[in-house]
């Protein structure tokens, strides 16, 4: 199990989350999960690097997903930049993955 998928991103990442799959009027995660940013929205990479590396590589991982939908999921990495790296990936460094429950979030997080 993943630190993330613990404890749960910050509010403000599952808020983005959250508006997108409103857009995209499903709960099915589809694009924002399997398409261009499924190392963002599905592996919980949250860093500058990994969400400007969505971005630039969009067009090469679209597998042919809709275009409105891929809208929808270039919305919310930009969206995810407008909050500061360190409020955004919020993992701690040292983090045992065997012992995920010594390492809680000194925010409010969500599961998303």
């Amino acid at each position: 199990m993943c630190w993330y998928c613990e404890w749960g991103v910050p509010k403000a990442v599952a808020d983005i989350y959250h508006i997108a799959q409103k857009k995209l009027n499903s709960d099915y995660p589809g694009a924002m999960q399997f398409g261009p940013a499924h190392i963002v929205w599905d592996d919980f990479n949250l860093s500058d690097d990994n969400v400007n590396w969505c971005i630039e590589h969009f067009d090469e991982y679209k597998h042919g997903y809709p275009e409105n939908e891929l809208e929808v999921v270039m919305w919310s990495l930009k969206e995810l930049l407008k909050i500061p790296e360190a409020e955004r990936d919020i993992m701690p460094d040292d983090v045992d993955d065997n012992h995920l429950e010594l390492y809680p979030p000194k925010v409010e997080t969500i599961r998303i």
